[in-house]
C-alpha cells in the first residue's frame, strides 16, 4: 500500500488535534533547552537572546519593552533590503527557568523567530 493509500484512510487532523500536537512540541521544546542550558553553562550567567523578525516598529518596542526591568546590551541590525531586523540582547539570567520564562514572554510578536 503506497504512502498516499494509508494517509487516505487515517481520519483527518481536527484544529483541536493540531494546537494540541503543537503545545506538545512548544513543551518539548523548552524541556530540552532547559536540559542543554543546566548543562553548559553556570548560573547566574550572561545569556545572548537573538531574534529575526519583519522590520514593524511596533514589534522592535515589544522586544525593547520585554527586556525593560533588565541590564541589557542592546543591538540591532537591518537587512539588506529593509524588510528584516535582526535584535540581539545580552543580559544576566539567573537560571534557565529565566531564559526560557522570557522566551515565552516572546511568542505574542509578529513574525518573530528566536535563534
Amino acid at each position: 500500500m503506497s504512502e498516499q493509500e494509508k494517509n487516505k484512510n487515517k481520519p483527518a487532523q481536527t484544529n483541536e488535534d493540531k494546537a494540541s500536537d503543537k503545545a506538545a512540541q512548544k513543551i518539548a521544546f523548552y524541556d530540552r533547552l532547559k536540559e542543554e542550558l543546566e548543562k553548559n553553562a553556570e548560573w547566574p550567567t550572561q545569556y545572548m537572546y537573538k531574534f529575526i523578525m519583519p522590520n514593524k516598529e511596533e514589534n522592535i518596542e515589544k522586544v525593547k519593552n520585554r527586556f525593560k526591568d533588565k541590564d541589557i546590551d542592546y543591538k540591532q541590525n537591518f537587512s539588506k533590503t529593509g524588510k528584516y531586523v535582526s535584535i540581539t540582547v545580552i543580559t544576566e539570567e539567573k537560571n534557565p527557568d529565566a531564559v526560557i520564562s522570557q522566551y515565552k514572554s516572546m511568542e505574542d510578536i509578529e513574525g518573530l523567530v528566536a535563534l
